[in-house]
C-alpha cells in the first residue's frame, strides 16, 4: 500500500476575470518529492500557485495538502501547515528588513519554533544572516529573490511552492539559488 500524496489536486478548475486560465488539472506529488512545472507563459503555472495558496479561488476541484482539504482555509493557515511559497514577483515589504520579511509567515505559523527556523534559513542562506538589517526596498533584484526563498524555507518545513526563483537574476545569483536549492 502506497503512502497517501502530500499535495493532492484533482480536477482543478480556476477563471481569471471570467477566462478559464485552468482547466480540469489534476497531480499527485508524494512526499519527499521534488516537481518542476514547466510550460509557455499562459500555461497556468503561476495559476496554480497562487490556487493552492489560496489567492485564488477554483471554481471547481480540490485541493489537498497533507489530508487536509485546502477549500476552507485561509490563505495565511496554509502557511501554518508548512507550505513555503516564493512568488515570482518576491512580494517583499520594502519598509520591513530582511528579517522581519523572513518572520512575516511565522507570526502566522505559531506552532513553529521562530528562532529554530530563522536559524535554519540563516544556516542555508548565510548571506541572508549578513543582511539580516537591511531595509528589503535596498536589496538587488536577486537579493529580493534571495530573501523571498528564506521566508518560504522558513515556513515551508513540508512543501516548497517556488514560482519562476530564476527569473530575472544575475547569473553568479542564479548560481547560489541553484546551491541553495540543491543543498535541501
Amino acid at each position: 500500500m502506497s503512502a497517501a500524496p502530500l499535495l493532492e489536486i484533482d480536477d482543478l478548475v480556476v477563471d481569471i476575470r471570467s477566462m478559464t486560465a485552468l482547466r480540469g488539472f489534476s497531480m499527485k506529488i508524494a512526499r519527499g518529492a521534488m516537481v518542476s512545472l514547466v510550460g509557455r507563459n499562459g500555461a497556468g503555472k503561476t495559476t496554480l500557485m497562487r490556487s493552492i495558496m489560496g489567492h485564488l479561488k477554483p471554481v471547481r476541484g480540490t485541493v489537498r495538502f497533507d489530508g487536509t482539504d485546502l477549500s476552507a482555509r485561509p490563505r495565511h493557515a496554509r502557511a501554518a501547515l508548512g507550505i513555503g511559497y516564493m512568488p515570482e514577483d518576491r512580494c517583499l515589504v520594502p519598509q520591513l528588513t530582511v528579517e522581519e520579511n523572513i518572520l512575516l509567515p511565522l507570526w502566522v505559523a505559531k506552532e513553529l519554533d521562530r528562532e529554530a527556523r530563522l536559524d535554519f534559513v540563516y544556516e542555508v542562506i548565510g548571506e541572508l544572516a549578513e543582511m539580516r538589517s537591511r531595509k528589503a526596498l535596498l536589496l538587488s533584484g536577486g537579493q529580493q529573490k534571495l530573501v523571498a526563498l528564506g521566508r518560504a524555507l522558513g515556513v515551508g518545513t513540508k512543501c516548497l511552492l517556488l514560482d519562476e526563483p530564476f527569473e530575472g537574476i544575475a547569473p553568479a545569483l542564479s548560481e547560489r539559488l541553484s546551491e541553495v536549492l540543491a543543498s535541501l
